[in-house]
């Protein structure tokens, strides 16, 4: 059995990461096992500091930035393994027996198509200027591995997955999406449609790496354009609706003249939201209303996501 480990790098150290994933591979003899690192165009002290000289370490320095869908994609180009494992750059490995865990997985069962391990954050809350992305994260992307077991179908997340090659070949990420979010929204639908089975293993990655409450909000906006973007071009094709709540609401409100007013007075006050949301500080429902605000102003003017 062979495996690649795949670390998109942008503006990250992953030095710790690496020599840990290093060890762990010195210990497996029932499976090949090589680390790929991609790096995103970042800045001179990280492509210096994430060089590698070392026999499982393949580096490769891009150029010019790719973003989050091509250079996932990429992999393909500089893997042969039959498997591909995904982790993000910022992410810790506290597992000893993490890669272990996936190839005794491996081995007894078949055909696996999609394994997923996914990522967890820290327990105890962070300062304030780092409260928004933590408070999101925790409430609705981490999910433990009792409630991926029972959501068999819950939002899909490209931080620690495993993948199949040849199923990776015939579904790669939409590289039309461009910037941060919903990529993997998209990419997770896209398997429900085509009825690939996702499976779960309990062997999260930690994610210490946080975004500032204002970096994040910069993010959302990025995020909320590539939704609208999906549900253009692929809303005959896949549940998105049916999956997500946010872009659900959106749609139903806009449908009737109260909803549409109402949208349009949470788009006023965006100055607003951004205030209260920057101190860290307000419940996430603010969050959703804000985002729904936002849904409305670059729905209003389509050069924002139709790009």
């Amino acid at each position: 059995m062979t495996l690649s480990v795949c670390i998109p790098i942008y503006n990250t150290d992953v030095r710790a990461l690496v020599e840990e994933l290093c060890a762990q591979i010195s210990k497996i003899k029932t499976a090949q096992i090589d680390i790929i690192l991609i790096d995103d165009a970042s800045d001179v002290a990280f492509r210096q500091g994430n060089h590698y000289d070392h026999p499982n370490v393949h580096f490769i320095q891009l150029e010019t930035n790719i973003g989050r869908s091509k250079i996932r994609n990429a992999f393909l180009k500089y893997s042969n393994a039959e498997y591909l494992l995904f982790i993000d750059g910022d992410s810790t490995v506290l597992n000893p027996s993490f890669l272990k865990e996936y190839i005794d997985y491996l081995l007894q069962h078949h055909n696996i198509a999609i394994l997923v391990g996914a990522s967890v954050y820290q327990d105890t809350t962070p300062d304030l200027q780092y409260r928004l992305r933590w408070k999101y994260s925790t409430s609705r992307e981490s999910l433990s591995f009792e409630q991926r077991i029972k959501l068999q179908d819950a939002g899909f997340k490209t931080n620690n997955f495993l993948i199949q090659r040849s199923v990776f070949e015939k579904l790669p990420f939409e590289e039309k999406l461009l910037g941060y979010g919903h990529e993997d929204t998209l990419f997770g639908l896209q398997l429900m449609a085509k009825g690939i089975q996702i499976e779960h293993i309990d062997n999260p990655v930690w994610n210490f790496k946080l975004d500032t409450n204002s970096d994040f909000l910069k993010k959302t906006d990025n995020a909320m354009a590539n939704l609208l973007w999906i549900f253009t071009y692929y809303k005959e094709d896949i549940q998105l609706l049916e999956k997500n709540k946010l872009l659900h609401y959106f749609m139903s409100m806009k449908s009737f003249w109260p909803g549409k007013f109402a949208l349009r007075v949470l788009a006023i006050q965006k100055p607003l939201f951004l205030r209260v949301l920057q101190t860290g500080l307000a419940p996430l429902f603010l969050f959703d209303l804000y985002r729904l605000g936002r849904l409305y102003q670059l729905n209003k003017d389509p050069q924002y996501y139709l790009r």
